[in-house]
């Protein structure tokens, strides 16, 4: 999965350690799976792989909604993008109690 990981990130890949990475991955497998409440199959393999990224890609950033700097702005979504929500979302399994 690193090399998946690092094959999306494409240039930017080298700005991160294949432990950073692994850990990340770690991370959105375990947020992946709680959510769902299911052991990760290859659709939600490939969702905890964009999760991981977003992660990465925020490192730093944490708590930030937008910047701006000498002219330059930036915004931050919060949370996941909707496509992601949506996959987590049908292959949630609901729990009754």
């Amino acid at each position: 999965m690193i090399e998946e990981v690092k094959l999306l990130l494409g240039d930017s890949a080298s700005n991160y350690s294949d432990d950073l990475i692994g850990l990340m991955l770690k991370m959105a497998i375990a947020e992946v799976e709680d959510y769902t409440h299911r052991e990760l199959d290859y659709s939600l393999q490939l969702i905890a792989e964009r999760i991981a990224i977003i992660k990465l890609n925020r490192m730093g950033t944490e708590g930030l909604n937008s910047m701006s700097v000498n002219g330059l702005s930036e915004n931050y979504i919060n949370g996941y993008p909707t496509d992601i929500l949506a996959t987590l979302n049908s292959k949630r399994k609901i729990r009754v109690i």
